[in-house]
């Protein structure tokens, strides 16, 4: 078994006894590894030590737990933290908001919110089988929800572009296949990504060939410099723009979040690479939501 093997094993295995406590000792010898050298191999997987993964994790199993509307303290001293104080410290922390927030918080609105069940501890998901026009609504509404500017006008030319080049296309689900940009395109507002970026995300499975002209005449500069660098990263796993590559962690996202749809044969292969190469490059992404729920997908699948 060869290194990232025994990584993803551990993972596997930290999700198994999460309400347990952890030592770098116990992991390492769960992997066969000595201390030192199962941590940088774990911090080159996924950008951050095994202990503070695991933190991570632990913070975000309590999270949907209080959620749901379990007390804080109850919830912290099962995750391994003894005081209310040192839990919500924690927590903030990770998630930039206070646990007193998920008590008090749940899902407003179905048909914006989808199955999701919080608010703050995942990024927007909707439901599948949603027409265009209503992940249009949804899109809008993120972007207004957090306050980012764009103008209504250029967005609708983008997104009516991105439909008449991806006319007749249909997704395994049977969907038709704008619905994919449209999904890509609400990850990246709910994480707060610029208008251009979003235009990027409505527009990414078009940029090829004879298309790219047509987008960069109709989408401008900025949007295809974004585009140049999704591209860019799809090739080398590296970008010039981050944006670029927030782009393709976005349209993996989505698509994890749709995989029963492809064969059994691709679960696992997809799941593989997510946590191989996604995962440690969403860890350096500002937006914690990213990597927690490509590692949580990739999980179950594996």
């Amino acid at each position: 078994m060869d290194a990232e093997d025994r990584i993803s094993m551990i993972i596997v295995l930290i999700d198994e006894h999460i309400k347990e406590e952890f030592t770098i000792l116990q992991l390492s010898a769960w992997a066969g590894y000595s201390p030192g050298y199962f941590t940088r191999c774990f911090k080159s997987k996924f950008g951050i030590s095994p202990m503070e993964y695991v933190r991570q994790r632990k913070l975000l199993m309590a999270a949907k737990e209080i959620a749901k509307g379990r007390r804080i303290l109850d919830a912290a001293l099962d995750y391994g933290w003894e005081t209310h104080s040192g839990f919500t410290k924690s927590f903030t922390s990770v998630f930039g908001y206070s646990p007193v927030l998920l008590r008090a918080v749940y899902v407003r609105d179905a048909s914006v919110k989808g199955d999701r069940h919080l608010m703050e501890a995942y990024i927007k998901t909707t439901q599948i089988y949603k027409k265009p026009e209503e992940l249009w609504q949804i899109l809008c509404l993120t972007l207004k929800d957090n306050k980012t500017e764009y103008d209504n006008r250029k967005l609708r030319k983008i997104y009516e572009l991105a439909k008449s080049l991806h006319e007749g296309e249909k997704r395994k689900s049977g969907e038709e296949y704008i619905t994919h940009p449209l999904n890509v395109a609400i990850i990246l507002a709910d994480m707060g990504a610029d208008e251009n970026t979003v235009c990027a995300g409505l527009l990414h499975d078009v940029w090829r060939g004879e298309y790219k002209e047509k987008i960069s005449l109709e989408a401008g500069s900025d949007v295809s410099r974004i585009l140049l660098s999704y591209e860019e990263f799809k090739l080398t796993h590296k970008s010039a723009d981050d944006r670029g590559a927030l782009v393709a962690l976005s349209d993996r996202l989505h698509n994890m979040r749709t995989i029963e749809f492809v064969d059994p044969e691709t679960w696992k292969r997809r799941a593989e690479e997510t946590m191989r190469i996604f995962s440690p490059i969403a860890s350096k992404c500002t937006d914690f939501r990213l990597r927690s729920e490509l590692d949580e997908r990739s999980i179950k699948f594996l």
